[in-house]
């Protein structure tokens, strides 16, 4: 991944023409170190007359994402048109990305859901003990295991040889007073607080249909979608529901979940977004517009329809 990085700076220095104090700002790196990569650049072949590696497409992709949006970096990986390799080689990359930022003594919350599940289980196994894996979403009812959260959170410990801390509560309760008596258990409370804390946030997106994962494995009702459409919100991040605009106030669900609210992402460092797949671009437009994501981990083909239609 570092070699991504020195990609895209010959990108910004070479072929956009920015200043090595301009590329310094923007990746919070001194001047001094901007100057000693772009030194080493025909040294690492990464620079001759062209620029090697990414395709040109794909570098021009992410900045005009991370422009768009504001984000601190996007990797946008090929899919071959095939949305299985897709969400294939977006785990890969994720699991890259995780493998070279994950540092010593960071706190890592996690959500849930297949593409997660995949990256968790491309990532080599780390030293990390001093690293704590909390996760950001209440239990879920379903029957493939490696999509749950705490399955997630366990494997993930488990690559970085640090403990996990579970969230033993439903991800959804019916009232909102089974919430407030919920949280007064201790062992909650402390999950719940570590959130607060976390430094990394792995997150899926899902989209707000009767067809959406939420509905179909029994986390909301049909009723409950049919309301929250009614409102606007078109997506989730970690269970919050999202409106298109990137807004999320006034959600009608918010009283009866168990995790990290809009808030709490919205405090982390560094806040991934891995996500794949047609049915989800105007869900992930929603999640980029609320301000709480930093890093995106997409395929070729999503990234496009998310700008195309945006």
């Amino acid at each position: 991944m570092k070699r991504n990085l020195y990609i895209k700076i010959a990108y910004w220095y070479y072929t956009l023409g920015m200043t090595q104090d301009e590329i310094a700002k923007r990746l919070s790196f001194t001047r001094q170190k901007v100057n000693q990569i772009i030194s080493s650049l025909i040294d690492l072949d990464v620079v001759n007359i062209n620029i090697h590696g990414y395709e040109r497409d794909n570098v021009e992709l992410e900045c005009r994402m991370e422009e768009r949006f504001g984000l601190k970096e996007v990797l946008v990986t090929e899919d071959y048109g095939e949305s299985s390799t897709a969400i294939y080689k977006v785990a890969n990359v994720a699991a890259q990305y995780l493998d070279e930022n994950i540092r010593q003594g960071d706190i890592i919350g996690v959500s849930w859901g297949h593409t997660l599940s995949e990256v968790v289980k491309q990532m080599e196994f780390k030293r990390r003990s001093e690293c704590r894996v909390v996760q950001l979403i209440g239990a879920q009812n379903i029957e493939e295991l490696v999509e749950k959260s705490d399955e997630i959170a366990r494997g993930l410990a488990n690559r970085l040889d640090c403990p996990s801390y579970m969230l033993y509560a439903p991800v959804v309760v019916e009232h909102a007073e089974t919430k407030k008596w919920l949280m007064q258990e201790r062992s909650i409370r402390v999950s719940c607080e570590l959130m607060q804390k976390c430094d990394v946030a792995l997150l899926g997106v899902g989209e707000l249909t009767e067809q959406s994962t939420m509905c179909t494995r029994g986390h909301i009702t049909r009723n409950d979608v049919r309301i929250l459409r009614e409102q606007g919100f078109v997506g989730d991040i970690a269970m919050n529901p999202i409106r298109k605009d990137g807004s999320w106030d006034n959600c009608p669900l918010s009283d009866r979940l168990l995790n990290a609210d809009m808030e709490c992402l919205k405090g982390i460092k560094n806040t991934v977004l891995i996500a794949s797949g047609a049915q989800k671009v105007e869900a992930i437009q929603a999640a980029l517009c609320t301000g709480t994501i930093n890093t995106l981990i997409v395929d070729v083909t999503t990234a496009r329809q998310v700008m195309d239609s945006f």
